[in-house]
């Protein structure tokens, strides 16, 4: 098998277009139960050696065992289904054609996280087709509705897994990157140790009806509109999480020139004043708001009896949801506005912190030193939300690590229109799960 027809089965997949619908919404389950198949297809030997079950109709999980029973199992996890790709978004190729063109495989999926799935994958067939028999078992964990919760993926998998009183000496899903971090003059691994909390709340202001060629002084978009911007002008404090501590100390080294005698005589404290000024840092100290979603009127001449709003945040470990609920009622409350959750089943805390003080962290570091010479690791804390949250209950230590340079767009690369992964950095993955797997399970 060449290295580009491994090329030519993710962007294959990104041709599925298995894009996951909201709880309680209609899911189209006909591109998922194409992709199994497809897998089937080309990935014979995973699916010879190791025990295939269909969770849910759209989650696959699999099993190779280990000689050797007293080792936990490990977990490599990623997900199957992605965000939509919208009308009118200026996308270079299409989103869901699975173009391979300057040296990149572009689609919806190839970062998040199609790239896992073929990676992971391959790894396995690769291994197996040259005889590996492994001391640990292996399980390979692919969600269908990761993007919406995981409600019926991840965690009905966990549920299995419980059942059969399985518990796993690790995690290693989506989370960390390869960083092109702005305050560094060289790119970063970043391993994920924890990652934050998710809530959305709904704030709604209520007003009088009517034609909008008479308004009143105070409407009720007006009266959202300032509660909105007081919560962007009156963000959460700064918390310096223990992950985040230890990032900061492990990339000191390579801070760009202009920062670097600025930062090395500042407290960790007064660093953060320094770094929040960029999104990605921002993200990675305090807990984030968000608003992403309006609704109003529905006619341009006509006064709304009530402006709604959907404000997303994203915890920081030390910031508990009732923490952000409180702070949202101080600044709504005075204005009249109303608060709500607006999915109590989607309200996640920050996650607990895996240790690096274990063979499977030490695994992962050692497989991105073999693989990217010289590149600094260093552990960290992932702004977003993944399926982990679930596998975490069944498991001593979750890692997150996704081997891709995300470059300077950073992690908005993982829902945007241009979503795309080098060549390399996906046979680099490959070899990454591969050499990872290989020191986890006994050779």
């Amino acid at each position: 098998m060449t290295d580009r027809e491994n090329v030519e089965k993710l962007a294959r997949m990104i041709g599925f277009r298995t894009v996951s619908a909201q709880p309680d919404s209609f899911f189209e389950m006909a591109p998922f139960l194409e992709l199994q198949d497809y897998l089937q297809e080309v990935f014979p030997a995973v699916h010879k050696y190791f025990k295939r079950e269909i969770i849910s109709r759209g989650s696959l999980l699999y099993t190779l065992p280990g000689s050797n029973p007293s080792l936990k199992p490990i977990m490599l996890t990623a997900h199957l289904d992605v965000v939509p790709a919208e009308e009118g978004e200026k996308w270079p190729h299409h989103p869901f054609k699975g173009i391979i063109e300057d040296g990149r495989v572009w689609g919806r999926g190839s970062v998040d996280y199609k790239i896992g799935v073929a990676g992971m994958l391959q790894a396995c067939e690769d291994i197996l087709n040259a005889g590996f028999k492994p001391d640990r078992s292996i399980l390979l964990a692919f969600g269908h509705d990761e993007e919406t919760g995981g409600v019926n993926g991840a965690a009905e998998t966990v549920s299995l897994l419980r059942y059969r009183n399985i518990q796993l000496s690790s995690v290693l899903d989506e989370g960390g990157y390869i960083y092109s971090l702005p305050w560094l003059r060289e790119d970063a691994a970043v391993i994920g140790l924890a990652e934050k909390g998710y809530l959305t709340l709904k704030l709604i202001a209520r007003g009088e009806q009517g034609h909008a060629s008479v308004p009143g002084i105070r409407t009720a978009a007006g009266v959202l509109g300032e509660c909105l911007s007081s919560l962007e002008k009156n963000q959460m404090p700064v918390r310096l999480s223990e992950p985040v501590e230890r990032m900061f100390k492990a990339t000191k080294h390579l801070l760009n020139d202009s920062l670097r005698e600025e930062l090395v005589s500042l407290s960790l404290s007064e660093m953060t004043n320094i770094i929040e000024k960029w999104s990605i840092g921002n993200a990675f100290i305090r807990t984030t708001t968000a608003t992403t979603m309006l609704q109003g009127s529905s006619r341009e001449n006509i006064l709304p009896a009530e402006a709604v709003a959907l404000v997303n945040f994203r915890s920081v470990p030390g910031d508990h949801s009732n923490d952000i609920v409180n702070h949202v009622k101080e600044i709504a409350f005075p204005l009249g506005v109303e608060v709500e959750f607006e999915d109590i089943r989607k309200v996640f805390e920050p996650s607990s912190e895996a240790s690096t003080e274990t063979d499977d962290y030490r695994s992962i570091c050692e497989a991105v030193e073999e693989i990217w010479p010289g590149l600094a690791v260093a552990p960290g804390i992932f702004p977003a939300a993944t399926d982990s949250r679930h596998y975490g209950q069944i498991a001593d230590n979750v890692y997150r690590f996704v081997p891709a340079h995300l470059g300077e767009t950073g992690l908005g690369v993982l829902h945007s229109e241009g979503e795309s992964v080098s060549v390399e950095d996906y046979l680099n993955a490959v070899d990454f799960y591969a050499l990872y797997i290989r020191k986890m399970c006994g050779e």
